[in-house]
């Protein structure tokens, strides 16, 4: 007996040293059911990495549910089934429910849509060169397609034969029989008989697009382009496109139509007479008219007064003939609209922006450049009382004050997005304490010349009595300390504090700096202290502060606190140094970062930044002067996710910059090295060995521009396929995370 229960002993013990190995529990080994579970946490980029872990979790990263998320996205190749990339995707295993191509020159589309097409549910084609006998050959091929997105195709448009064969409709009708969204935008020549042609293979479509697109208004024209029957022409024109046929078309489909957009166009008040004169069979749940100039109140008001039921979604952008009297219809009659977005509208005021506190269903405001908006309004209209429902708010450029914004942090707790960008003298220390402690939800912060910032509210030193001083229900403060002789964690409790020496008032002197002289004295004191007390805190007290730095009496809140956080707009907050990225800047989930003009980052910040934000995928460092290559080397030693790093007008960098991009960014889309005059007149030469950079912005010589932000388009780009300069503009990232 003895035996047999050392066997089993032993037997149990060596399952348990197989199951712990010396690399840790398998957990790829859990079921599948769990780890879809688990990535269902994570973000569309981090499974993407995720899925190059292993085999097993490649395959939950490929479940239904989480792939409607992922992009193919092919830019600028040639799109050849009998050469790689296309080549090599088709040999593979996997399936691709969304497609983009980006300045794609279709050669050969070959049996790629054939193969994939059952599961494509979206296809976008951006400034294709595309024929009409590929698109007709691609669209038989995709009968799961739901989405089809044609923008700045002006070949394809161009052919007016386009989808004329009925036998070829009939057919196409029935495969894309489960489309429900066409947009063809910024097309210059679509007709109207070419849209018609469209919108009959595409039987169920609830979404029309058309921003961009030169449409025609003017009732004149339809005698010219309809000579026949007059203005109630039955044929479509094949050489213009005109409002009148387009209403005739959303007139036949009113019953299952439930979002226009109309974008960038000559729309006017009449036009959304001839919409409003549907109801009630036209019912909308989105309506976009951004940059729509020739509208006022008079087309606004007769539109939405039929359009109260079921409208959620609203985008006015620049509509600068928007009113007061407006909003306050739209916000005492849309009471569930969920997306209000009206940027740039200037004629809005405080008496306006007071009608929102009736929206309470609202998700998403934007009144971002609406320049007659102040604190006042806003605090009556959103910080009046809670707004839980509130998840995006873009208040950028307003003039507004250090309450409002505090009033905003306390009434809107759910926020996932705040812009709060260019408000040059709203955005200070005690407003970032408020931010840090009270919107810990944040996904994207964005900052851009809030040139009051410093380092003080990043890492939130010393700062502990200002809030309280803020907050009456807090605990009386202890006694102020000087600055740099904040208390480390291993002082004693037991110990009496010392006593407090008053210190004796300088003798008066007479500076002869400058002001701005002044200025960059008095920031360079201020980093000595703050440095001063980092480098007195050995390691383990630095980790302890950061564990309870929400308890601690002297110091305030980080930006560590904010853990969520996805994208962090820094641009032009000149005050900020390395202090900021040394204490508490430890952001894992981080993915795009500005920190363009913070001319007083170096190296040691960089450091300190890469380890703590492992997964950077963009990251804009722009005039920061006193960067060098070492810098640049750590960059790309320690950030492997990597895709678009500019280093614009950074003058110490030299050639050894590109050496270690070379090395070690094998991750890298788009480099920007315009204004490094230490460099090579084509550095392009010096990185032949990525290929997977696509756009390299060279030149030593860099006309000055304001910074701008990820997505912003750029010129001058360089295409290592082509392997010479080109003047077409980089498109805007897709509005999902890239798959490849």
């Amino acid at each position: 007996m003895a035996t047999t229960r050392d066997r089993t002993s032993v037997s149990s013990c060596s399952s348990s040293a197989s199951y712990y190995s010396e690399f840790g529990p398998p957990f790829a080994d859990l079921p599948m059911e769990i780890l879809v579970k688990i990535f269902t946490y994570l973000s569309a980029s981090d499974r993407c990495v995720v899925g190059q872990t292993c085999q097993r979790w490649l395959e939950a990263t490929q479940h239904t549910g989480l792939r409607d998320h992922l992009w193919l996205m092919l830019r600028r190749i040639p799109f050849d089934a009998n050469s790689a990339p296309v080549s090599d995707l088709l040999r593979s295993c996997r399936s691709f429910p969304n497609i983009g191509l980006s300045e794609v020159d279709v050669e050969r589309v070959g049996d790629f849509f054939q193969h994939f097409g059952p599961t494509i549910r979206r296809l976008e084609l951006r400034s294709c060169e595309i024929q009409e006998r590929d698109l007709y050959a691609i669209l038989r091929s995709l009968p799961a397609l739901r989405s089809l997105s044609i923008r700045s195709c002006r070949d394809l448009f161009m052919c007016v034969r386009l989808f004329e064969d009925p036998a070829e409709r009939v057919e196409l009708s029935k495969t894309l029989a489960g489309v429900t969204e066409l947009r063809l935008t910024h097309n210059q020549y679509l007709s109207d008989a070419i849209l018609h042609r469209m919108c009959e293979i595409m039987p169920a479509l609830a979404v029309l697009d058309l921003s961009g697109c030169h449409i025609s208004f003017h009732k004149g024209l339809y005698r010219k382009f309809y000579p026949g029957s007059g203005s109630d022409g039955s044929e479509p024109s094949e050489s213009v496109l005109t409002f009148h046929y387009i209403s005739r078309l959303i007139d036949e489909r009113k019953r299952t139509l439930r979002a226009l957009n109309f974008s960038e166009t000559l729309i006017d008040d009449a036009a959304l007479e001839v919409l409003a004169a549907m109801e009630p069979e036209l019912q909308l749940d989105r309506l976009e008219l951004n940059r729509c100039e020739q509208l006022s109140y008079r087309g606004l008001q007769t539109l939405l007064r039929v359009q109260t039921a079921t409208l959620t979604e609203l985008d006015l952008t620049k509509a600068y003939r928007m009113t007061d009297s407006c909003l306050w219809q739209i916000c005492n009659e849309l009471t569930g609209l969920r997306v209000l977005r009206l940027r740039g509208c200037r004629a809005i005021s405080n008496q306006g922006a007071r009608e929102l506190a009736h929206l309470q269903a609202l998700e998403v405001l934007d009144v971002s450049y609406c320049e007659e908006i102040t604190g006042e309004g806003l605090l009556i209209g959103l910080a009046c009382r809670p707004r839980p429902s509130l998840r995006e708010l873009h208040i950028r450029a307003l003039n507004l004050c250090e309450r409002t914004i505090i009033a905003l942090t306390e009434n809107l707790p759910q926020l996932n997005v705040l812009d709060v960008g260019f408000c040059l003298d709203s955005v200070s220390d005690l407003c970032l304490q408020h931010i840090f402690r009270n919107l810990v939800r944040l996904t994207r912060l964005d900052l851009e010349n809030c040139r009051k910032v410093t380092d003080d509210a990043m890492t939130g030193l010393g700062l502990g009595p200002l809030l309280r001083q803020q907050d009456p229900k807090s605990k009386p403060s202890p006694p102020d300390v000087a600055d740099g002789d904040v208390e480390t964690p291993e002082a004693d409790e037991n110990h009496e504090p010392p006593a407090l020496v008053v210190p004796t008032a300088p003798p008066m002197r007479i500076s002869i700096r400058s002001r701005a002289e002044q200025q960059i004295v008095e920031e360079a004191e201020r980093k000595q202290r703050l440095m001063a007390v980092i480098n007195r805190r050995s390691q383990t007290a630095i980790d302890e502060l950061r564990a309870r730095a929400d308890d601690d009496e002297a110091n305030g809140y980080s930006i560590g606190r904010l853990q969520q956080l996805r994208v962090l707009n820094l641009a032009c907050c000149n005050q900020l140094t390395d202090v900021s990225l040394l204490c508490n800047f430890r952001l894992v989930e981080l993915q795009q970062l500005s920190l363009a003009q913070c001319q007083q980052i170096s190296v040691d910040g960089i450091r300190a930044l890469v380890r703590n934000c492992p997964s950077l995928e963009q990251l804009d460092l722009s005039e920061c002067h006193s960067l060098n290559d070492r810098a640049v080397e750590q960059i790309t030693v320690h950030l492997k996710r990597l895709r678009t790093l500019s280093l614009r007008r950074c003058y110490q960098l030299t050639d050894f910059t590109l050496d270690h991009i070379a090395l070690h960014a094998r991750q890298l889309r788009m480099l920007d090295v315009r204004g490094c005059k230490h460099m090579c007149d084509d550095p392009g030469m010096r990185l032949v060995n990525l290929p997977l950079l696509a756009t390299i912005l060279p030149g030593r010589q860099d006309d000055y521009c304001s910074v701008t932000n990820f997505g912003g388009s750029v010129s001058g780009a360089l295409s290592l396929g082509i392997g010479r300069q080109t003047a077409r503009p980089a498109p805007p990232p897709p509005r999902m995370p890239v798959f490849i």
